[in-house]
C-alpha cells in the first residue's frame, strides 16, 4: 500500500469490512482532512477496474452526485490495482 500515489498524506487508514466485492476497502483521512475511499483489487481485475474508474469519472463530471474518482493505479509491487475516491458529503 505504501506505493499508492499520495500515500504520504494519509493520516488515518481504517479498514471497511462491508460490501459485496472482494476488494479490500479503506476509509482514508488525509493531513488536509480530505475524506476518501480506497479500494484495492487483485491485478487480474486491472482492465475491469480501469474501465470502472473512467466511467465513474465521466459520470461525476456530468454532475451526478457520487463519490468523485481521484486516482487509479497499480500498487503492492504490481500485485494489485488501487483506486481512490473522494467521499461524498451528505446533501
Amino acid at each position: 500500500m505504501f506505493d499508492i500515489k499520495n500515500y504520504a498524506t494519509f493520516e488515518k487508514i481504517k479498514p471497511i469490512n462491508k460490501g459485496w466485492s472482494s476488494d479490500k476497502k479503506y476509509y482514508i483521512e488525509t493531513v488536509t482532512n480530505e475524506k476518501m475511499l480506497l479500494r484495492i483489487a487483485d491485478i487480474s481485475e486491472y482492465d475491469k477496474k480501469k474501465c470502472e474508474f473512467k466511467t465513474m469519472k465521466r459520470l461525476a463530471e456530468c454532475g451526478i452526485p457520487m463519490s468523485f474518482p481521484i486516482d487509479f493505479g497499480i500498487c503492492n509491487n504490481g500485485q494489485n490495482t488501487s483506486g481512490t475516491r473522494r467521499v461524498l458529503n451528505k446533501l
